[in-house]
């Protein structure tokens, strides 16, 4: 299936591992010109020699994404080489769990920092060229816990997760409404239980602290779905292609679920 954005440039934060990295080859393999951004150089190399290992376009820009000013610099790295992005793709690492009782000041600032400071200084970035271009797609690979909050549970607690994700989907469909006429769309994924090398770390750590075997505590991760299964990477990166497409063109400000059916509510 063609998606219509061979040629794009597209810019994937937290692009060389996991989801991101998924994300990086699969627009490399539709023809887009893919700017990995991420931290560590080695994963960011690994990445864009299997992008261009299939014949795609890619370059790396290693740096601190914590760091706002690094956006606008990955940004310039983009438009040196390939143009300004056409596609941005926002993939940062989640607020870290823990339960309340075990949060400080510094923890909800850095969970806030990382939903929402982050994202906005991407956005500022990729703006410009987008609405020259007249043209955007601009997804987040968000959390299920934006459409409604994961309980705690004696091994897992979301309170960070839960209290700064529903505001960056507030955050996006005020974008979606003001950069609209730009022919620029604004969606998060919410993901839920993903296998990834970053939640299997945690998963490894949680069996670790507990006593319990890896088996157990993967099982309680993803027990709450109803297709009783973690989700894979392929499975979100389809989605955020799909969401990058010109044939979503009249999807925006919108939170797709990729959650299993996790979260229940209607809306």
């Amino acid at each position: 299936m063609d998606l219509g954005i061979s040629g794009k440039v597209a810019l994937v934060t937290g692009g060389s591992k996991g989801i991101g990295r998924r994300i990086s080859e699969m627009l490399g393999a539709e023809g887009c010109k893919v700017v990995v951004a991420a931290r560590e150089q080695a994963a960011i190399d690994a990445t864009v020699d299997a992008i261009r290992a299939t014949g795609g376009k890619a370059i790396g820009v290693a740096g601190d994404l914590t760091e706002v000013g690094n956006y606008a610099a990955a940004v310039e790295v983009a438009k040196s080489a390939f143009g300004p992005p056409e596609i941005a793709i926002y993939n940062m690492l989640a607020p870290k769990p823990g339960a309340f009782s075990d949060l400080d000041d510094d923890d909800f600032r850095l969970a806030y920092h990382l939903v929402h400071v982050c994202y906005m200084n991407m956005v500022r970035a990729v703006l410009p060229g987008m609405k020259d271009a007249g043209w955007g797609r601009v997804v987040t690979v968000g959390s299920g816990t934006a459409k409604s909050p994961l309980r705690t549970t004696p091994f897992f607690s979301y309170v960070l997760a839960n209290a700064t994700r529903p505001g960056a989907i507030g955050l996006n469909k005020t974008l979606a409404g003001d950069y609209g006429r730009f022919g620029i769309t604004f969606n998060t994924i919410g993901v839920g239980a993903i296998v990834t090398e970053q939640s299997t770390e945690w998963l490894n750590a949680r069996a670790a602290e507990s006593g319990r075997s890896f088996d157990d505590i993967m099982h309680e991760f993803f027990a709450n779905n109803p297709l009783n299964r973690p989700g894979k990477v392929d499975e979100v990166a389809s989605l955020a292609l799909f969401l990058c497409s010109q044939g979503s063109g009249f999807t925006t400000g919108e939170t797709i679920l990729c959650d299993g059916g996790q979260v229940e509510g209607l809306l």
